[in-house]
């Protein structure tokens, strides 16, 4: 019972595993699916009271809110991991993603940038489950 209680209430068991996948997936469809349905997406949000939440002003700040937390992870495992690859793929795709989006507008890489970061995050979670250290 208080190894339970010890466990409970370490550092460890706080940490939320999904919090990086989440992210990636997040900032990747706020990029992409924004071109293709704001007609709908504007309706939908401004039908529940989040009109303000179509606008670049407030999706701008929210995909690089979204794409640090993906960063944050991917460093957060090449310091545990040292896999160097990881890191550097996915902040190609996230640059691909921000510049695609609010640089060059290019579809292209926007959905490059998008297709590297939710695969490079699949792929750190494939390892970071097959690792079976104490720190994943």
């Amino acid at each position: 019972m208080v190894n339970n209680m010890v466990r409970l209430r370490s550092p460890q068991a706080s940490k939320p595993k999904w919090a990086a996948q989440i992210a990636s997936v997040f900032s990747a469809l706020v990029a992409i699916v924004c071109p293709l349905c704001i007609p709908a997406l504007g309706a939908f949000l401004a039908s529940i009271g989040l009109g303000f939440a179509v606008s670049v002003s407030f999706l701008q700040p929210f995909l690089i809110v979204l794409l640090l937390v993906s960063l944050g992870s991917l460093v957060w495992s090449f310091r545990l991991h040292k896999q160097w690859w990881i890191l550097a793929v996915g902040t190609i795709g996230a640059f691909g993603i921000y510049a695609g989006r609010y640089i060059w507008f290019s579809p292209f890489l926007m959905y490059a940038g998008a297709f590297l970061l939710i695969g490079v995050s699949i792929i750190n979670f494939k390892l970071k489950i097959s690792c079976g250290c104490k720190q994943c």
